[in-house]
């Protein structure tokens, strides 16, 4: 099972807003986005993307064979290229990616990596709640996961200016075929 939560605020230059509906975690067919940074990759995953069905393969090789190939194929035809955009030092994005419970971190150089232990932050509250996680990572269960997702996004939106509840909460779990 994946549990991913987000922070409402979104923070461009010295604008805050508060959108519940303008989601940081979509569901893209069968496939879990986390979008954090710039958004109009961002967009473009939401609206353009086509991403492969999952057919059960290491997931590992698919992230690298098949998902990458499709999000670079879909920055492309909605002309987006991400390491033009990336030369910039103000500009980036930070995405997780799950599907059928695997879960990923794809970086802004498009990089993808898998955490040993489970658990991410990203965006600017994201060490905030990632050391909350890390503090409990022994601790979690299915029973629980999702309260403590919940909680460590709180912690964040606390203790960092650019976090601000209310807290989208979405779960995947693995697909039976």
């Amino acid at each position: 099972m994946v549990i991913l939560a987000a922070d409402s605020q979104i923070t461009e230059d010295n604008l805050r807003t508060i959108s519940s509906t303008t989601p940081k975690i979509i569901n893209v067919g069968r496939y879990l986005i986390g979008l954090v940074g710039d958004s109009r990759p961002g967009d473009i995953l939401a609206y353009n993307w086509s991403p492969p069905p999952y057919k059960g393969a290491d997931p590992v090789q698919w992230m690298g064979k098949k998902v990458m190939p499709s999000i670079l194929k879909a920055f492309k035809e909605n002309g987006y290229d991400p390491y033009e955009a990336t030369k910039d030092k103000e500009t980036g994005f930070d995405y997780l990616v799950a599907f059928d419970s695997n879960l990923f971190h794809i970086a802004t150089d498009l990089s993808f990596i898998q955490s040993d232990k489970g658990v991410y932050g990203l965006g600017s509250g994201g060490a905030y709640a990632l050391g909350y996680l890390y503090g409990r990572v022994n601790r979690l269960t299915l029973g629980n996961v999702d309260q403590h997702a919940e909680h460590a996004v709180q912690i964040a939106s606390i203790l960092d200016i650019n976090t601000c509840p209310p807290i989208q909460l979405v779960s995947q779990g693995r697909i039976m075929t």
